[in-house]
């Protein structure tokens, strides 16, 4: 990733690698109980951490790509765990684990043959990333902390 995009440094990367298997582990758990998913949630927390850690100097970059490896991750391992729930509940534990491994092996796996061959994000491609600017304006929130923000909107969210 940092050589893709070099604002994302190497120890960020390895940070959200870090953050990731715990936030997959609990929200494969959460996805097995209640058939609900936060990984898109998960992803923004890891948007606006990293975010404010690089700061103005292309943190808007660096936020919405951490959140892409974070998303991607946590998001495969509550599928996977979707999929497993169909099967016999007393290997509940055994599931959480592989699931958490297949997702931090084959999600940077299938992010780079999409990269490489299907051109994420252009205008006329078929994955447009539609989610892109409202990401992009959540990372430059981030960026410029909560004063942009009503008054009573952080009090409101928490």
């Amino acid at each position: 990733m940092p050589i893709i995009f070099p604002s994302l440094k190497w120890y960020l990367v390895l940070c959200s690698y870090l953050i990731a298997p715990a936030l997959a582990f609990c929200n494969s758990y959460a996805t097995g109980v209640t058939v609900w998913s936060l990984a898109l949630t998960d992803g923004k927390i890891g948007l606006f951490i990293i975010a404010s850690l690089v700061g103005s100097n292309d943190g808007v970059i660096a936020g919405l790509v951490a959140c892409g490896v974070m998303m991607s991750i946590i998001s495969t391992v509550a599928d996977l765990m979707q999929d497993s729930r169909q099967g016999i509940l007393q290997n509940h534990q055994l599931n959480l684990g592989l699931s958490s491994i297949g997702g931090n092996s084959n999600a940077p796996l299938t992010f780079w043959m999409y990269w490489n061959d299907f051109g994420i994000g252009a205008p006329d491609s078929a994955y447009k990333a539609i989610y892109a600017v409202m990401y992009r304006e959540m990372a430059i929130l981030g960026i410029e902390g909560f004063a942009e923000l009503p008054k009573h909107c952080p009090a409101l969210c928490f």
